[in-house]
């Protein structure tokens, strides 16, 4: 099966709560895409880098199975952030921003899923709109808005948007935290925000994150699993992780209960490794067990 990820490839800098800067490749573009190596899924990518994008960059996502093609090459530098770590949060600033991805970049990419995760708003609303009427074979569309919400103050540093008016006919599924949830419905939160995006937005599958807990409203049911609890400050990129995890799991069980299963088990097997950037990826086995795990503990409630 086969799995194309729409996001800017990302460099960054991480800069952790001890002060030790680390230099690595980012973005869901890779944290997505590696994920579903490890599920076995083929992937195609829609995104773009600069010449600034290394020959080692290149080989190591070719080794994990991603071919950077030379048409993804563009003159502007790559999508670069500044991470800087803090106990129990992070800030985060744009140092550089690749030229956006276009309607010409998807065409002709023949996949069984969509993950639509811009970092910094490099998918215009037009090419999310092909995507998702593009219906060659394709079963699943992922939306995780971050990119959509984020803006630039002058300093470079990156705040958060509080309202958000975005056309989110034909997804099929979304996974948000709790600024993505309010911006989205007017303001909404917790459950009635996820059910005001089932009914009003007609989506299938609303994944919400907090702090420790994972839910998935589905129809009319809400499954809900509290992640056991890791002292890491590592937590870059396991939102990409849970999305990866959860459409692999969707696309071959579907079994929407095993799904958000192993999105947890891998958000947690990722935590565990304690580990920067792509590193903290974790094996498929390490996910299979977890899952299990939280299949026995998942708890449930019709609403």
């Amino acid at each position: 099966m086969k799995i194309a990820v729409a996001s800017h490839i990302a460099l960054d800098t991480i800069q952790d709560i001890q002060g030790k800067i680390t230099e690595t490749l980012g973005g869901p573009a890779c944290y997505c895409s590696i994920t579903a190596r490890r599920f076995n899924f083929k992937v195609k990518l829609a995104t773009k880098v600069g010449r600034d994008f290394s020959q080692d960059n290149r080989l190591m996502l070719r080794t994990n199975g991603i071919d950077i093609e030379d048409s993804l090459f563009t003159e502007n530098p790559t999508t670069r952030f500044r991470i800087i770590q803090r106990k129990d949060s992070r800030e985060l600033f744009l140092l550089s921003k690749c030229s956006p991805i276009t309607i010409e970049d998807i065409q002709g990419i023949q996949t069984n899923c969509w993950i639509v995760s811009p970092v910094m708003d490099e998918i215009p609303y037009s090419v999310l709109h092909e995507i998702v009427k593009e219906k060659h074979n394709l079963e699943f569309v992922m939306l995780d808005p971050q990119g959509y919400i984020r803006t630039v103050n002058p300093d470079g540093r990156i705040s958060f948007l509080h309202d958000l008016r975005l056309d989110l006919s034909g997804i099929s599924a979304i996974k948000v935290d709790p600024e993505e949830l309010s911006a989205l419905t007017g303001g909404r939160t917790g459950i009635d925000g996820m059910q005001f995006l089932q009914t009003h937005k007609d989506i299938k599958f609303i994944i919400a994150t907090e702090y420790q807990i994972i839910r998935l409203l589905y129809d009319k049911m809400l499954y809900s699993i509290k992640l056991s609890p890791i002292d890491t400050p590592h937590s870059t990129g396991v939102g990409d992780i849970l999305s990866s995890a959860f459409c692999c799991a969707y696309l071959k069980e579907k079994d929407p209960l095993w799904a958000i299963c192993f999105a947890a088990g891998a958000v947690q097997a990722a935590l565990e490794r304690n580990l920067v950037g792509l590193e903290k990826v974790p094996s498929k086995s390490k996910i299979e067990q977890n899952a299990s795990y939280y299949y026995n503990t998942v708890s449930f409630q019709e609403i």
